[in-house]
């Protein structure tokens, strides 16, 4: 009995202290008894666990609105102010824009200040459309699509969890309750013969140490009733934090008590073709080996250039300047000019090129591995859960059968207690055996419910969306 407790106790305390650290607590009053049904639905809705992932699809997608940005118009400008010199009194050396016949020389001092400073402003700016990139932004597009996939069948397994973390705290919780119950029962029975006993013993009818015996009987049950009282309330609590309702608000729940849920009706084989089917980590291992593919593929087209079309534009403005229109000479300071032009943009380092695409075919062989593991390993999780929840069954039917003998054995040792035919030793033993037996049988419902979950979600048959 006592190993049983703390067993389920330390399962408890593992699923509170997960769901402690990740979930809020939300204000919610139940005005009646929630079914698991609704305790799964308000857990799925208010998981911070889900919500982290969610944020991960939404960083996905703005990594494809970025990849769209780059195969899209660029825009570059640049407004500017500064000083420079003043100049006045033309090109030539006579002051002129003219050259007389005798001959004239263009000035050389520009560099000089003798006219003063004053500000010059202008702008230049450029807009690009890329036209072809070799393969690049068709393949960084895919890999930024297929990577948001991958990050959307995250949500899913964070929602399997969720929902078999809710059934961890109801089918304890149940557990705990009914086994509370249980020996409060059976202490109410021990209870009543131990008063008639004391009576007896008093008066001299009885022996003292049959009286002694029920009353360490008495303790024991007071004893395991407080342990399944602690575990009930820590399942409860639990409970409350997952669904996220305040732990200081009252909870019922619809189930009157535990009872075994319906079993796997398909064959091994079958559900283990399922969960390859179904399990979202078969879809990331497919999903990025397509995402990495491209990835690669694109990294290998970063030696290419682009080709690009677009307008160049600019200006410049400075007061004290004149400006000039001469095809041969250009004023820079005083300006305005805007042409169509196409090109090619190439950016090429070819050591830095080599690493990408290494760490490229690296990530590949990764995720080839995890395909790899997930097709190992998903058949043996379906097969695990599979098998425990065969025998789990089998040991229900046994126990149950345990069970009500036990139950007969307690009776009818009350009975015969009472008439004198049995001492309070022999008394004690029915008790134990059959409170233990009580306490198994509960006990293999609850792991025997988990199994069948745990069997649910290693074939992808949960809510994954």
């Amino acid at each position: 009995m006592k190993h049983q407790l703390q067993a389920l106790g330390r399962a408890l305390a593992i699923t509170v202290g997960l769901a402690g650290a990740t979930l809020p607590s939300l204000s919610q009053a139940l005005d009646q008894p929630i079914t698991l049904e609704e305790a799964t639905e308000m857990a799925l809705s208010s998981d911070p666990r889900i919500d982290e992932q969610k944020a991960n699809v939404a960083r996905a997608q703005a990594l494809i609105e970025r990849v769209l940005g780059e195969g899209g118009p660029r825009i570059s400008t640049n407004l500017y102010a500064g000083l420079a010199p003043k100049a006045s009194d033309g090109i030539f050396t006579n002051g002129t824009n003219t050259c007389p016949p005798e001959g004239c020389t263009l000035r050389d001092d520009g560099l000089d200040l003798d006219e003063g400073v004053t500000v010059t402003t202008g702008m230049t700016a450029t807009i690009i459309q890329p036209l072809y990139s070799f393969g690049k932004f068709e393949n960084y597009k895919r890999a930024a699509n297929l990577n948001r996939d991958v990050s959307a069948a995250e949500v899913s397994i964070a929602r399997g969890e969720t929902w078999l973390t809710v059934r961890r705290a109801w089918w304890g919780f149940l557990t705990a309750r009914d086994t509370r119950r249980m020996l409060e029962g059976v202490k109410r029975q021990v209870a009543k013969t131990r008063d008639r006993m004391r009576d007896k013993a008093e008066a001299g009818d009885a022996p003292m140490s049959d009286l002694y015996a029920l009353e360490t009987g008495v303790g024991n049950l007071d004893r395991y009733i407080a342990q399944a009282g602690a575990v009930e309330a820590v399942a409860l609590d639990g409970l409350k934090t997952i669904i996220g309702v305040p732990i200081d608000e009252e909870l019922e729940v619809s189930e009157r008590r535990i009872s075994a849920i319906d079993g796997p009706s398909a064959s091994l084989q079958d559900l283990a073709e399922r969960a390859l089917a179904h399990r979202p980590e078969m879809f990331m291992a497919e999903t990025g080996q397509e995402a990495v593919r491209s990835l690669i593929q694109a990294r290998k087209s970063d030696k290419y250039p682009n080709l690009y079309a677009g307008v160049v534009a600019g200006g410049a403005y400075t007061p004290g300047r004149e400006r000039l229109d001469n095809p041969y000479i250009h004023q820079p300071l005083n300006n305005l000019f805007a042409t169509p032009v196409i090109g090619l943009q190439w950016e090429f380092n070819p050591g830095v090129h080599r690493a990408r695409v290494s760490e490229a075919e690296a990530q590949m062989q990764e995720v080839v591995a995890k395909a790899q593991l997930a097709r190992q390993g998903i058949p043996f999780q379906v097969a695990e859960a599979y098998h425990q929840s065969v025998g789990l069954d089998q040991e229900i039917e046994a126990l149950g059968r345990a069970r009500d003998n036990s139950r007969r054995w307690m009776v009818s040792s009350f009975m015969d207690f009472q008439a004198g035919l049995i001492d309070g030793g022999k008394l004690a033993d029915a008790v134990r055996a059959n409170t233990e037996a009580q306490a198994d049988y509960f006990r293999a419902i609850n792991d025997f419910n988990m199994s069948v979950a745990q069997l649910a979600v290693a074939t992808g048959d949960y809510p994954q969306q």
